[in-house]
């Protein structure tokens, strides 16, 4: 696997901070239970916290919204 960040969009998020996870030995074409419990238990706490909420105008989101315009990437049609 490769991954490559462009250097512009360096030059356009001179702040950005990029990350990436190898993991060895998972088998992704089988199921895990409690994954898929914790997965839903999150989403439940992610609805909850948002319930009524414009998200695009949260203080957590809206610096990635920027970013992600800055890019070039429309962020609603990728949100």
């Amino acid at each position: 696997m490769k991954f490559i960040v462009t250097p512009e969009i360096f030059e356009k998020l001179p702040t950005m901070y990029v990350g990436v996870v190898v993991a060895h030995g998972i088998n992704n074409q089988r199921d895990y239970p409690v994954i898929d419990q914790l997965l839903e238990k999150y989403e439940h706490a992610a609805q909850k916290k948002f319930h009524g909420t414009n998200v695009k105008t949260r203080p957590e989101i809206v610096p990635y919204r920027e970013a992600f315009r800055s890019i070039g990437i429309n962020p609603n049609k990728y949100p």
